[in-house]
């Protein structure tokens, strides 16, 4: 169960806070060096599994969300000018208008009967049935079973978001009516695409070129159900920041553990994996993720001094 990539190993601390901003609204540090002044903007990608094992793993990400940022916020130069995007892991396989009706794919238990039938009787637009896409409006059995608030009127968080914690949990409460064959590498890759990041796109907005990318998911499946393999979904990454695999943090909540599902989930370890001290891999099973964020924050940091980004 030791973690993969060696991402954990490459800083022992959380890094030099930057330029002692002050948190939500503290605006951009505009007097650090020229690596500092590199990592002004980080966007954030949360890929989460969202089938039917998932409660207490969704619980556990929302639980250790505020303490991760407050730490990012108060470490990196960053500070508060960040994107924040949530992905699930299908594309509407389970609720959809027949099951409803039928109870299929076990659609009366995840679907009808939670919250009255929210997820069977709401309308939902496009984007809200469209794997990769920004998750604002999460439905079904677990889920938030509303449309989340967002500052910006954009698919993910922006700067200025005056309730953090709130919006991110109401977006990351994907609930547990996903698909039974999770895909949270093809949410990846959807997530990266030209179609959804395009300027009428689900995303659009959401990558910067200016900006470094962070992206965290979990699954507790170990599935191989994801399209292509590793070397493809680290090729739609790079492609999608410019070429650029410097700019990139991959940090992995997976099965591939002693005491959870050790071997199963292999092809998202090697993925982490490739991303050598940029990846951070570690057991979905511990339910305590406070650790692995505070590991991830001397990467992130590590990975902010040394982008320049493209002029």
């Amino acid at each position: 169960g030791d973690t993969t990539g060696g991402g954990g190993t490459s800083s022992g601390s959380s890094g030099q806070a930057g330029s002692g901003n002050d948190g939500i609204g503290g605006g951009l540090s505009g007097d650090g060096g020229a690596a500092d002044d590199g990592c002004d903007k980080v966007d954030f990608l949360f890929i989460i599994d969202n089938s039917v094992s998932m409660q207490d793993q969704q619980t556990a990400l929302i639980n250790s969300f505020p303490a991760f940022m407050a730490t990012i916020q108060s470490t990196l130069n960053a500070g508060s000018n960040y994107h924040i995007m949530v992905a699930d892991t299908d594309d509407w396989g389970r609720c959809t208008a027949a099951n409803c009706l039928s109870g299929d794919m076990s659609a009366d238990t995840l679907c009808v009967a939670p919250a009255n039938g929210y997820a069977c009787a709401t309308q939902f637009d496009s984007c809200d049935k469209q794997i990769g896409a920004g998750v604002v409006h999460p439905a079904g059995k677990g889920a938030t079973n509303a449309p989340c608030t967002i500052y910006g009127g954009h698919r993910y968080i922006v700067e200025g978001e005056p309730d953090l914690a709130g919006t991110f949990t109401c977006m990351a409460q994907v609930g547990l009516a996903g698909h039974p064959s999770e895909r949270p590498m093809d949410s990846l890759v959807a997530a990266m695409s030209v179609g959804l990041n395009a300027p009428i796109g689900c995303n659009a907005g959401f990558l910067r070129d200016d900006a470094i990318l962070v992206v965290t998911f979990i699954s507790d499946d170990p599935n191989y159900e994801d399209a292509d393999g590793p070397q493809e979904w680290y090729d739609a990454v790079v492609t999608a920041k410019g070429g650029n695999a410097d700019a990139v943090v991959v940090l992995g909540l997976t099965p591939n553990f002693e005491g959870c599902n050790l071997g199963k989930g292999t092809h998202w370890s090697e993925f982490v994996a490739m991303w050598g001290t940029h990846g951070l891999e570690a057991s979905v099973c511990n339910l305590d993720y406070s650790p692995f964020f505070d590991q991830a924050v001397a990467i992130i940091d590590e990975t902010c001094d040394g982008f320049i980004p493209p002029s």
